[in-house]
Formats: structure tokens, C-alpha cells, sequence
């Protein structure tokens, strides 16, 4: 008997250009697949799962392309840092605590996190991979997590003296393994990120982009924040630019390295809230208004608008991590990726715009229900299934562990002074 969820009466954003909104609009999903979309649809069948979603926005999830998700047991541990202090505390200061279990354990509290926030999709730059078992462990954090993304494979790798390692070679192990064939693992596929020029040698780093495209895998590199200057240069001086590279922060990028970027086919990703945080960059990618600005003069409009940042964050991001063939739009024959955020609180009923409302005030708290490919993950405002209460007694398992861990090397630091 064929399994299909039937949502109806919400105000359906599609982001797909063909079917734009659809007021009071239903959206059907057969076994995990959008199949219909339209008003006064009825069941298929008595056994229809009908959602009622008068009063809220029924969306795309969705898609965060650049997220440490294995952090997701560590949230707040470094509320004040800037991008310079978030190597040592961080990289080579708690991430060297983790043991393969307790990357695991982040992870999966991260994708739940996401999950949670209407977010159905990633790409997950794991960058505390230091053995093989730590590469699985994360792995398998997705996976149980029901999340749909990209698995950026990379390192650190093994404990080493040489000043410029190359990319752990375990990504050929994890390929093979766990991403055979047609590249899939369930909902996930494999990509690689690479330290980039600015942060190895120039051998190494082509050693590197030949390695992951040996592999045929996507690359994630960050270029364009403080430390990073003239990475696209040297990328391109080496002739390695394509258009298999999402570039990431890209806050102090040229206009002819953005030309660089666009002319070879690249991507970029935003992360706005933490460039401004860390001190990345003076302004997101989206373009300055420093000039108008210094010229004491007032900036005459906005630019980008909240449907340009929920385009942004679901088609955008879809393209960005090359599955915008089975999510990011509300489309039939995609998958169902569908996110329910109830707008009838006072802070999102409003006048305007509902995309407007949603952009200005909406949180996790909102999400109402996600769906990835026609599965329950969140209704009635919580997260559902048996994984969810262990996912989070091991986060605080890993946590207490981490502790004590961070103490015992804050001791050993004092006594060694």
C-alpha cells in the first residue's frame, strides 16, 4: 500500500519560479516523493496521514552547506573567540579531547540540532577527523540522525610532525566503503574539504585538489576571511579553479576574485552571524554598502530582501551542494523535504508578507513539523523517534567526559609553568 502524507490548507512557499506561493494550497507526498501540488486536494486512500496546516507556512527545508556538526555537543564553548583564538582552543586544544564515541555523539546532536531548526539538509565540513573511527563515528552520527547532505570528508588525520600533511588518505577508505556505485549512502553523498593555500604548502595544496578530484569528489575551501588573502589567486595562478569548489566566508573577496569564481563555475557559501562573531570579515558576501556609507550619505534601499535570503537558504543552498534535483523547491517528483512553521503566534501574525514575518521572527521554537522525504523527524513541536532521548544522553555523557578531559590538560598546563 503506497504511503502518502497529504498536507492541506497552509500557505505553501515553494520556491520553485513555475508555482510561486499557493495560499490556503495543499502539497502531496507519496512514498517520500512530492507528488502533487494544488488546492482542494483529497486522500488517495483512508489510510492518508492528513496534516492540517492552517496557519503556517509549509516550505522547503532547509539547507545549511557549511556546518561542523560534530560540534554539536560543544555549543557555547567558545561564545567570545575570534577566528585567530579558534585554532588553538578549538582545533588543537578540545577537539583533541574527542575521542571517536564523543564525535559521534556531537554529531549526531548536531544534525538533531539542525533538524530541529527546519533544516533538512547539510554539508557537513567535519574537521575533527583524526583516525579512521573518528571518520565512521561521524558518519554514522548522519546517518542515524535521518538528515539529508554532504559528508565533507577531511582531517586533521593522524598525530604528525610534518608541518604540511596531506588530506588523510582514509577518504579513499570512506568512499569506497561507505559511498560505492552511485556515490549515495542513504540520504548522504561525499565530498572533501581541503585546507587550501593559505593554510598549506603549495605543493601539498595540489597535491590535494588532485587527490579529491582523483576521487571524484566535491571540494569545500575556505578563501576570502582574515588569513585567507589571495587564495583565489593562487588557486588560479595553479590553475586549479572548476567548478566542482564551494568557496566559504568569501567576506573580503575582490571584485575579480568573486569574477575568478563566477567565471569558473564555483559556488559560494555565506555564514554571515559567525564572520561577524569570529571577526572574519568587515561584511557577508552579499555585497558592501561601505562606500555610500563613508560617504556619510543613507543607503537608499535594501538590496536583498527575506525571500532572497529563504531562496538563499533552500533553493541556494540546494545548488551549492549539487542536490537541487531532489530538494530545495517544493516540486513534484523531488523529495519531500518539507518544513511546517506555525506563524499564529503574536510575533508572526502579522500584516505583511508572511515570508517577511518568517524572516524577521521566526526560530527553531516555530518549526512545527519537518518531513525529509516523507518522514517524520519533528511534529507537534518536538522531535520524534527513540534516538532522540540516547542521542542526548550521550551529548551529555560526551560533555562530562570533555570536562574532565579539558581539566585534566588545564592542570597539567599550570603544573608544566
Amino acid at each position: 500500500m503506497d504511503d502518502e502524507v497529504l498536507i492541506t490548507g497552509g500557505y505553501v512557499v515553494t520556491m520553485d519560479d513555475d508555482l510561486g506561493d499557493v495560499p490556503g494550497g495543499d502539497v502531496r507526498i507519496l512514498n517520500g516523493v512530492i507528488t502533487e501540488i494544488g488546492t482542494g486536494l483529497r486522500p488517495g486512500s483512508p489510510d492518508t496521514e492528513i496534516v492540517d496546516a492552517r496557519g503556517r507556512i509549509v516550505m522547503p527545508g532547509m539547507i545549511d552547506t557549511h556546518r561542523h556538526t560534530w560540534q554539536g555537543a560543544i555549543a557555547a564553548y567558545t561564545p567570545q573567540i575570534t577566528g585567530y583564538g579558534y585554532g588553538p582552543v578549538v582545533l588543537s586544544g578540545i577537539t583533541l579531547d574527542h575521542t571517536a564515541e564523543d564525535v559521534y555523539a556531537g554529531t549526531l546532536w548536531g544534525a538533531l540540532q539542525a533538524l530541529d531548526a527546519g533544516i533538512t539538509s547539510i554539508g557537513d565540513w567535519a574537521h575533527a577527523l583524526r583516525s579512521a573511527e573518528h571518520a565512521d563515528g561521524n558518519l554514522r552520527g548522519l546517518k542515524e540522525s535521518g538528515i539529508r547532505g554532504v559528508f565533507f570528508c577531511g582531517g586533521p588525520g593522524p598525530a604528525t610532525d610534518d608541518p604540511n600533511p596531506p588530506h588523510p588518505v582514509d577518504a579513499r577508505r570512506m568512499r569506497d566503503e561507505n559511498f560505492p556505485g552511485n556515490g549515495m549512502n542513504g540520504r548522504l553523498r561525499m565530498g572533501m574539504w581541503l585546507r587550501g593555500p593559505a593554510f598549506t604548502s603549495a605543493e601539498r595544496n595540489r597535491e590535494d585538489f588532485a587527490f579529491a578530484r582523483e576521487l571524484g569528489l566535491p571540494i569545500s575551501v575556505h578563501v576570502g576571511m582574515a588569513g585567507t588573502a589571495d587564495a583565489i589567486p593562487v588557486l588560479q595562478s595553479d590553475e586549479l579553479l572548476g567548478d566542482d569548489i564551494n568557496y566559504v566566508h568569501c567576506n573580503m573577496l575582490t571584485d575579480e576574485e568573486f569574477d575568478l569564481v563566477r567565471s569558473s563555475g564555483g559556488t559560494i557559501t555565506l555564514t554571515p552571524s559567525t564572520d561577524m562573531l569570529m571577526q572574519f570579515g568587515t561584511y557577508p558576501a552579499t555585497g558592501p554598502t561601505l562606500e555610500t556609507l563613508a560617504r556619510n550619505e543613507m543607503v537608499h534601499e535594501v538590496e536583498l530582501n527575506q525571500r532572497d535570503m529563504l531562496r538563499l537558504a533552500t533553493i541556494g543552498g540546494a545548488l551549492v551542494l549539487g542536490i537541487a534535483d531532489e530538494t530545495g523547491s517544493l516540486t513534484p517528483g523531488k523529495q519531500g523535504d518539507v518544513v511546517l512553521v506555525d506563524m499564529r503566534s503574536p510575533h508572526l501574525d502579522g500584516y505583511g508578507d508572511p515570508v517577511a514575518m518568517l524572516g524577521l521572527g521566526a526560530g527553531p521554537a516555530d518549526v512545527e513539523t519537518v518531513l525529509v522525504g516523507g518522514e517524520f523527524l519533528k511534529r507537534d513541536g518536538a522531535l520524534v523517534g527513540g534516538h532522540i532521548e540516547r542521542a542526548r544522553e550521550l551529548m551529555h555523557q560526551t560533555q562530562d567526559r570533555l570536562r574532565a578531559r579539558v581539566q585534566r590538560r588545564e592542570r597539567a598546563a599550570l603544573q608544566t609553568h
